[in-house]
């Protein structure tokens, strides 16, 4: 799961390219790139965040009128640097893109491609698509030839991937894959007469500069915005939407919306999904806490349905990432230990009502909850507005095995128990439907069915090269 974004304009775009990586900055914190093109193609990118790695000397070099952007978390691929986006082709002509997603069939396209010659120099399963992007252009540029080759994508790309790229001279292309698993939004603002088209993966991205959304590009379409800033579209392949929960679940910020759904609503729906179990149940605690930052909105409105007081009852130490998105285990296990500091006064002799997005792996759960308990806590009552998770993910979230998640490992009490809570609920699939108000969407992980077909063998290659990359973590 990453951050993309890509705007045109007939003045420099770098600015909003800059803010609006910014506010992608949670979707990827291990590396970040920006491409730019005005009369030659300009690319830096850099192992980091991107407020670090961009000062006004490096987006003064790269000043143009067309840029792409990219802040990475990595489901293929280790090394920070050589697997950074965007990647760069020159043949047929000069053309940089980025991509949010994941290549199911990344290991057979790289085989095949190095069979022929050995232009797949890195682990980034990007690099894979844009080759296939570029054998299928014409050497004599049209956008009929540009749709053609991104039908030739869809066609022989498996996966999860919305993408955006600059042709050299000639604009910013934009297209999100049959079954549009990852967001890929569109937008546009005028000022003083001056257009300026932008494509991103969270509505917040382009909001924050000033941009209005005209639409979620839809499965299977492309976008194509040439140098004078007309736009031409098509649906290239009749799709089949199946959108990722977990955007709305955890990925995306609270503010953006994605496919029409706002994830602030869509996280107040969960929460009230949650009371009505609770009230079932007969329990009673004192607090509603929330393990921030985005359970928060749940828990607000659950303590609103049940009458109970919500309270800060864990700080997060604003300097610290988001530990799920963390590279390896050892720096997620070190990363909570530093991330979450707790109020006493809030936690000392109550029983607590905690509220916390998912339970992938266990081990932040784990901790919380000895934490609220080192502090006093009585009773630790543990609440997931994410269903259980008990299949690996092949479309952009670090989940690659079986062996990582707990819920395929244990039951429902023996997970409560590990994590030492006094008792513990997930809302149920038909609950998160409810919630985000809609039935096309992946729960691939939830159900173990999956949209784009997984074969064993990618499965086990997949688990293989993430155990490898994790080592080399270490």
């Amino acid at each position: 799961m990453c951050g993309i974004i890509g705007i045109i304009s007939k003045k420099d775009v770098l600015s909003d390219i800059f803010v609006g990586m910014l506010s992608l900055q949670h979707r990827g914190q291990d590396s970040a790139g920006i491409l730019s093109f005005n009369e030659k193609m300009n690319l830096i990118k850099k192992e980091g965040l991107v407020g670090n790695i961009f000062s006004e000397k490096e987006l003064s070099e790269l000043k143009a009128n067309v840029a792409i952007g990219h802040a990475r978390y990595p489901t293929i691929g280790s090394d920070f640097l050589v697997d950074a986006q965007p990647f760069m082709v020159s043949k047929p002509y000069e053309i940089g893109m980025a991509h949010n997603g994941n290549i199911t069939n990344y290991f057979d396209l790289k085989k095949e491609q190095n069979s022929e010659t050995d232009c797949v120099v890195s682990s980034c399963d990007l690099e894979v698509v844009l080759n296939v992007f570029a054998e299928n252009l014409d050497e004599n540029f049209s956008v009929k030839s540009l749709f053609f080759a991104v039908k030739k994508v869809f066609e022989k790309v498996k996966g999860s991937y919305s993408i955006v790229a600059v042709i050299k001279g000639k604009g910013l292309l934009a297209f999100r894959d049959p079954n549009a698993l990852r967001p890929l939004i569109m937008a546009e603002k005028t000022v003083n007469g001056i257009k300026s088209v932008g494509f991103a993966s969270e509505s917040l991205s382009l909001t924050s500069t000033g941009h209005k959304i005209i639409k979620d590009l839809n499965a299977g379409e492309a976008v194509f915005v040439d140098s004078d800033l007309n736009v031409v579209s098509e649906v290239l392949v009749k799709g089949n939407p199946t959108h990722c929960m977990f955007e709305w679940v955890y990925f995306s910020g609270a503010e953006s919306i994605l496919d029409g759904l706002e994830v602030y609503t869509a996280r107040i729906n969960l929460g009230k999904e949650l009371a009505k179990e609770w009230k079932k149940t007969g329990l009673k605690a004192d607090v509603v806490i929330p393990v921030p930052d985005t359970s928060r909105t749940a828990a607000s409105k659950l303590a609103e349905e049940i009458n109970l007081p919500y309270r800060e009852g864990l700080i997060k130490n604003r300097y610290i990432g988001r530990t799920f998105i963390m590279a390896s285990q050892a720096r997620r296990e070190n990363g909570v230990r530093l991330k979450l500091n707790p109020v006493e006064s809030e936690i000392k002799g109550k029983d607590i009502l905690l509220v916390d997005d998912s339970i992938v792996r266990g081990t932040t759960s784990k901790k919380i909850v000895k934490l609220l308990k080192d502090n006093g806590a009585k009773k630790v009552f543990f609440l997931s507005t994410c269903p259980p998770i008990i299949s690996p993910c092949f479309y952009g979230v670090d989940m690659p095995s079986k062996k990582e998640l707990i819920a395929s490992q244990m039951s429902v009490d023996e997970i409560r128990k590990h994590i030492g809570a006094d008792f513990l609920f997930y809302n149920s699939i038909d609950a998160l439907k409810k919630a985000l108000e809609r039935e096309d969407l992946c729960m691939a992980c939830l159900t173990g069915n999956y949209p784009v077909a997984i074969p064993k063998k990618t499965e086990t290659e997949f688990e293989k090269t993430r155990k490898e990359e994790q080592e080399k973590q270490r």
